[in-house]
C-alpha cells in the first residue's frame, strides 16, 4: 500500500492491484505525480424525494463506468487511480455502489467479490439505502443486494452498456417528456399516470393518453395496466389499438394476492411489451413489477427492488418493501404452479368490475388531478403511506410534486440522478442545446418538513434576500430558471420521437366579459342600478 494525501475516512481498499483503489476523505485530496484522485462527488447527484439518497440511476452508473474505464486506459507508468468520496455515509455508499458495479460490469467479477473488495474500506459496513417514504425508514437495502441486482441484470440481459443510450434515458425520464423508464427493456415499462387532457398544473405537466401513442407503437407496447383511479377514459387507449387493464388498489398500500396473479397473467399473456402506471409510477407500479420479476426470473425481493430503483429512483415505498420480502417464496412458487394456458386479456378485464367507475360517456365524470381538486376534507397529517395530507394529496401526488421540483432546480451537471436535462427543454441563448448533454452536480440530500398551517398572510413589497452561497457546488445552482419551459419565442427542436404538451390556456382581466353589460334592459327595476365606480361622490 501507499500513503494517501489528506485525512482518510475509513480505510483504503485495493480494487485492481497497483492500479485502482477506493476510499473516502474528510478533506478533498489533491492529485500528485504518482496518484490521480477521482473525486466522485463532483460528478454525481441524487435528487431525493424526501430522505432517500440512492442508489444512483442507470444513466449515472453508465457515465461513471465509461469515465473510469477511460481513466484506467490512459494510465501510464506506475501511476494509480484512487476513486474517492466525501465522508458522509450517503456519499460513501453511493461511491461504493458505483465502483462495485464497475467491477461487476467491466471487470467481470461476481457481486460477492466486488463487495468484499469494497468492504475493506468500511469494516463496520456501509449504511443501507432507504426508500422515498416521508417517515422513518422501515427497511434498508444493503449494498451487497444492490450489487447482486446489477449482476442479475447483466446476466439476464436487462442492460447492455454496448447499446445503452444515456441521452434517451435522461430525456424520457423528464416529467415534460413522458416521465417513463424501461425496467425490463422490450417487456416492462414504468410510467407516470396519464390524465384526461395535457395540462400544466402547479408546475407539473400532466399528459393525455395520446402523448404516448407514437412511442408505444414504435417500441411494441401492446398493453397498458392502470393501478390508480380513473383520470382518463381507457377507451382512448383501446381505440388506438392497445389493450387496457384496470387493477386498482389504494395509493401507498399493497396489492391482494388476486391482483398480483392477475397482473402476472396480463404480462405473460401480452402480445408485446406492457406499460404499467399508477399515479406517480413508483410505489404500486414498482411493487407489482417486482412480484412479476421474482416469479419470472427467480430474483430475490431485495434484488428486484435494487434494480427498480436503479432504473426508476423512488420505486417501492414503505410497507411495500416488507410485502415483497414476505411474498418472495409465494412468487417463486407461482413459476412452478402456473398452467400453460392463460385467460385472454378481454376476459381479465371483465373480472375487475369491483374497481370500475361509471362509464365516461354516460356521466362525463373523471377523477381530477389533485392539483385541480375543488373540495378537500382530509386529515391534517400523513401518518402512513396511504394517508391523505391536509392539501388533499396522496402519496403519488406528493412524489410528483417532489420530482418536478427536483428536475427544474438543477444547475450544470455531468451525471445526475434521478433526473438529468440532457436533451433539454431549457435552451440557452449563448450555447447550443447539445452542450447541455454532460452536466455536473454535487451530491445533496434534501429533508422536506411538513408545512405548518397558515394563520396569517402578510404582503410586502420588499424583495427577498438572496440565498447565501456556501460552496463552489452550490454556486452552480444560482440563477437557474425555475419554470419547466423555455421563454416565449424560443423554438424547441425535438427528436422524431419527441412531443410537446398543448399549451395551458390562461386568462387575464382584458379577456373577461363584463357580465353586468349582458343584463336585459329591465334589470334595473329588479336589482337596482349598477354602482358607478368611475365617479366620486362630492
Amino acid at each position: 500500500m501507499f500513503t494517501v494525501n489528506g485525512r482518510i475516512c475509513g480505510r483504503l481498499a485495493e480494487i485492481i492491484p497497483e492500479q485502482l483503489y477506493f476510499c473516502s476523505f474528510y478533506d478533498r485530496p489533491k492529485s500528485d505525480a504518482s496518484t490521480s484522485y477521482y473525486y466522485v462527488d463532483d460528478d454525481v447527484h441524487y435528487d431525493s424525494f424526501y430522505s432517500d439518497f440512492g442508489p444512483l440511476n442507470l444513466s449515472v452508473l453508465y457515465r461513471f463506468c465509461v469515465k473510469l474505464d477511460e481513466k484506467l486506459k490512459a494510465l501510464s507508468g506506475k501511476k494509480r487511480i484512487v476513486v474517492c468520496s466525501g465522508s458522509s455515509d450517503e456519499a460513501r455508499v453511493n461511491a461504493a455502489y458505483l465502483v462495485g458495479s464497475f467491477c461487476v460490469i467491466y471487470l467481470g467479477v461476481t457481486a460477492e467479490i466486488a463487495y468484499l473488495r469494497l468492504h475493506k474500506a468500511e469494516p463496520n459496513g456501509f449504511v443501507g439505502f432507504r426508500d422515498a417514504a416521508m417517515g422513518a425508514p422501515t427497511y434498508r437495502l444493503h449494498l451487497h443486494n444492490v450489487l447482486r441486482g446489477v449482476e442479475k441484470a447483466l446476466k439476464l440481459k436487462w442492460v447492455s452498456f454496448e447499446n445503452f443510450d444515456p441521452d434517451e434515458y435522461e430525456f424520457y425520464e423528464r416529467v415534460e417528456n413522458g416521465d417513463f423508464n424501461w425496467i425490463i427493456p422490450g417487456k416492462v415499462l414504468s410510467f407516470c399516470g396519464p390524465h384526461n387532457k395535457s395540462i400544466v398544473e402547479n408546475g407539473y405537466p400532466y399528459h393525455a393518453p395520446e402523448v404516448y401513442f407514437d412511442y408505444f407503437r414504435r417500441h411494441n407496447v401492446s398493453t397498458i395496466i392502470r393501478l390508480n383511479k380513473r383520470m382518463y377514459d381507457a377507451k382512448r387507449f383501446v381505440d388506438a389499438g392497445f389493450d387496457h387493464i384496470d387493477l386498482f388498489f389504494v395509493d401507498g398500500s399493497t396489492p391482494s394476492d388476486e391482483i398480483v396473479q392477475r397482473f402476472i397473467n396480463v404480462i405473460d399473456s401480452a402480445k408485446g411489451a406492457v406499460a404499467v402506471h399508477c399515479k406517480a409510477g413508483l410505489g404500486r407500479t414498482g411493487t407489482l413489477i417486482a412480484c412479476w420479476m421474482m416469479k419470472e426470473y427467480g430474483v430475490t425481493a431485495a434484488e428486484s427492488m435494487a434494480w427498480l430503483r436503479i432504473c426508476r429512483p423512488g420505486s417501492v415505498i414503505g410497507p411495500q418493501q416488507q410485502f415483497l420480502i414476505e411474498k418472495q417464496p409465494w412468487c417463486w412458487a407461482l413459476a412452478t404452479a402456473r398452467t400453460s394456458s392463460t385467460s385472454h386479456l378481454s376476459q381479465l378485464a371483465s373480472k375487475v368490475d369491483e374497481i370500475r367507475i361509471c362509464d365516461v360517456k354516460k356521466s362525463g365524470n373523471l377523477i381530477r388531478p389533485i392539483a385541480l381538486s375543488k373540495k378537500v376534507q382530509r386529515s391534517s397529517e400523513a401518518t402512513d403511506e396511504t394517508s391523505i395530507d391536509a392539501m388533499g394529496r396522496t402519496q403519488g401526488d406528493r412524489l410528483l410534486a417532489m420530482k418536478v421540483k427536483a428536475q427544474h432546480h438543477l444547475g450544470t451537471a455531468k451525471f445526475t440522478s434521478p433526473t438529468t436535462p440532457v436533451k433539454p427543454v431549457v435552451i440557452s441563448q449563448s450555447k447550443p442545446a447539445g452542450n447541455h448533454a454532460r452536466r455536473l452536480l454535487h451530491c445533496t440530500v434534501e429533508h422536506i418538513p411538513q408545512p405548518a398551517p397558515i394563520s396569517r398572510v402578510t404582503v410586502s413589497s420588499t424583495c427577498g434576500r438572496p440565498a447565501v452561497v456556501k460552496s463552489k457546488s452550490s454556486k452552480r445552482l444560482v440563477g437557474v430558471r425555475s419554470k419547466p419551459y423555455p421563454p416565449a419565442g424560443v423554438k424547441i427542436q425535438m427528436p422524431p420521437s419527441g412531443y410537446e404538451l398543448r399549451p395551458r390556456h390562461s386568462f387575464n382581466a382584458s379577456q373577461l366579459r363584463d357580465l353586468a353589460k349582458t343584463l336585459p334592459p329591465n334589470s334595473d327595476a329588479l336589482i337596482g342600478k349598477r354602482r358607478n365606480t368611475n365617479t366620486r361622490s362630492p
